[in-house]
């Protein structure tokens, strides 16, 4: 911590994504009038070509609601939290789908876990995919799922997926953790949960009134064109 400290306090500048990583930064003994805060920004939307439109079709077919985590597969993005919750929601929704991109160390654990739950229908795990398939699926989905957790001594720093969701009008489920509520502002362009417990009742709440989710996605987008674009 020492060195690090005579290191940083030489720098005219640290940069932090956000105020919560540079309150960190200040517990650890850094000067606060040194850090500035740049978060994470973005250049979507990008025109996305009608082949990818068409493959995030047949993914979806014609499932209501879809719902989408963009995220490598790790214990802080609470994936299995995710399934359950699917699980849940399948006798008010029947024909929900729910895609996953990305891949991780908990791929076989969740696998297993979407198995065990009878989900082979409803869930879809896409470990690889290219920037126009995962644009394509986002942008057809109507809503970003990623409530992340503390996991081990892993924490959300700020959530830039967030972003990307919201410059496609898709509103999010995010956690009171980490840097995530200045990703995701509370009932305006997406939920908080303030734990985990609320993950079901907040996305149900949310699938059953088609004016709420859209007014949060309309907020998101006017949100993050306003102060996330990168020029």
């Amino acid at each position: 911590n020492k060195r690090m400290l005579n290191s940083l306090n030489k720098a005219d500048y640290v940069i932090t994504n956000s105020k919560f990583t540079k309150n960190l930064a200040i517990e650890l003994g850094l000067k606060s009038e040194n850090i500035k805060v740049i978060n994470p920004g973005c250049n979507y939307p990008i025109e996305i070509d009608n082949e990818f439109k068409e493959f995030a079709k047949s993914v979806y077919g014609e499932s209501f609601p879809r719902l989408i985590t963009i995220s490598r597969l790790d214990g802080r993005k609470s994936h299995q939290n995710i399934l359950m919750t699917i699980k849940n929601l399948l006798p008010k929704f029947p024909n929900l789908k729910y895609v996953s991109i990305g891949d991780g160390d908990e791929r076989n654990n969740l696998e297993n876990l979407k198995k065990e739950l009878g989900l082979d229908k409803e869930v879809n795990f896409i470990f690889k995919s290219n920037e126009q398939e995962k644009l394509a699926l986002l942008e057809q989905s109507n809503l970003f799922v990623m409530p992340s957790v503390v996991y081990k001594k892993s924490i959300e720093g700020f959530g830039i997926a967030y972003i990307e969701a919201a410059f496609f009008s898709i509103p999010s489920i995010a956690s009171n953790i980490g840097g995530t509520p200045e990703a995701v502002i509370d009932n305006l362009t997406g939920k908080i949960l303030n734990n985990i417990d609320e993950l079901f009742l907040s996305i149900r709440e949310l699938l059953l009134d088609k004016n709420k989710i859209n007014q949060l996605g309309k907020n998101a987008k006017e949100r993050v064109t306003k102060e996330f674009n990168w020029n």
